[in-house]
């Protein structure tokens, strides 16, 4: 506020047009409170009574030229000062007898006060004009980036009822050509996958499928290995305990074929190779189900080491992440082939509507709908 107060005394004439620039600013100029210690001073405050400081401070002006301010302000703008008509009188003397004069000297102005120059000040600057100026400069050396938009007419355009729904069958053609430009395929706005945060979440899933596994093939191992033992005894062969150990051993067999199907399919779903989750498993199986079982496990021995062996896992599924990333590329890629004749197509057909529009006259929609053709562009895949 200091810095606003000597700024505006500095652009100012006199105290007349100083106390309107602090009214203009919300701020006051009055006596001060001390009037018997030091008469004559005056101070500046807010509208709301905020002292700033006193004005032979804020405007660095001797006390004695303040009075001299003070004085010149409180004579009436109508009270002129009264000329000396001795001022006016010019000295002259006798040369002849036809009582001829001649100017002996100009007046003397002895009389008259001395007055200091008046100070030339320059014209206050407008600072919205100066803005203003500087804008249209930028605007003159900035380039064009959009064509010119035909201002609005001063009255409004009187078209008939079948030339307006002509233009707005146009328009409504306009849109759903550019809705055709605007398709992307249905993967294009899916987030990126992460490798390290799929594959966690890949393996928190089979876990419990790989616990199944390891008991179902452990139940199996022990079962054998009881069988190969009793066959080695004649006794146990003859009470026919080994038949019986056989039998269930097959059993088991065909209980570890049938949950190694189930968690075998269980991984291709979790992983994306199969649609639907994995049948569940079946409680009654006979020997006729161990062909297709035996079948299905040298299908996939590759997916029945990984599950079996957890350092083989790894690998598997981070091969099968990158298999997933490159399908989903060539689906977009495959995608954007298929339909890229169909947008060429809606792309030619936009500047044929919108020529239309221009011959009919109106320029302004044809113009709003370039503008959209160009934003909407679809960007070339490499």
């Amino acid at each position: 506020m200091k810095k606003l107060v000597s700024a505006l005394w500095s652009q100012s004439d006199g105290l007349k047009s100083f106390r309107a620039a602090l009214a203009e600013h919300g701020l006051t100029m009055r006596a001060g409170d001390r009037k018997e210690t030091r008469p004559g001073a005056h101070i500046i405050e807010t509208s709301n009574g905020t002292l700033i400081g006193s004005f032979t401070r804020l405007t660095k002006v001797r006390m004695a030229e303040f009075r001299k301010l003070l004085a010149k302000e409180n004579l009436p703008e109508h009270e002129k000062p009264q000329l000396d008509i001795r001022s006016t009188r010019v000295p002259v003397r006798m040369t002849s007898e036809n009582d001829q004069t001649e100017i002996l000297s100009a007046a003397d102005t002895s009389l008259v006060p001395n007055r200091s120059p008046k100070r030339i000040r320059l014209p206050r600057r407008n600072p919205m004009l100066e803005e203003l100026k500087r804008r249209q400069m930028e605007d003159v050396d900035r380039p064009a980036v959009m064509p010119h938009t035909p201002s609005k007419p001063l009255y409004p355009l009187i078209i008939s009822a079948e030339e307006a729904r002509i233009r707005r069958r146009i328009r409504r053609a306009i849109l759903d050509q550019q809705a055709i430009l605007d398709q992307k395929a249905p993967e294009t706005g899916w987030a990126p996958l992460d490798r390290e945060t799929t594959i966690a979440k890949w393996r928190e899933s089979l876990t419990p499928y790989q616990i199944q596994l390891r008991t179902s093939f452990e139940c199996y191992v022990t079962a054998r290995k009881e069988w190969k033992q009793a066959t080695e005894s004649r006794w146990q062969r003859m009470t026919g305990h080994a038949g019986k150990l056989e039998k269930i051993c097959q059993r088991l067999l065909l209980k570890f074929l049938e949950v190694l199907r189930f968690v075998v399919q269980a991984l291709l779903h979790v992983v994306g190779l199969r649609s639907t989750p994995p049948e569940p498993l079946r409680s009654i199986l006979t020997e006729k189900d161990i062909p297709v079982l035996e079948e299905f496990r040298k299908q996939h021995d590759e997916e029945f080491t990984a599950m079996a062996d957890p350092e083989k896992l790894k690998p598997w599924l981070s091969y099968r992440f990158d298999r997933l990333v490159q399908a989903r590329t060539d689906r977009i890629r495959r995608w954007d082939k298929t339909h890229r004749e169909e947008k060429e197509r809606a792309r030619l057909e936009i500047t044929r509507l919108r020529s239309r529009l221009i011959e009919r006259g109106d320029t302004q929609s044809a113009m709003c709908h370039s503008q959209a053709y160009v934003t909407g562009k679809p960007i070339m895949r490499l």
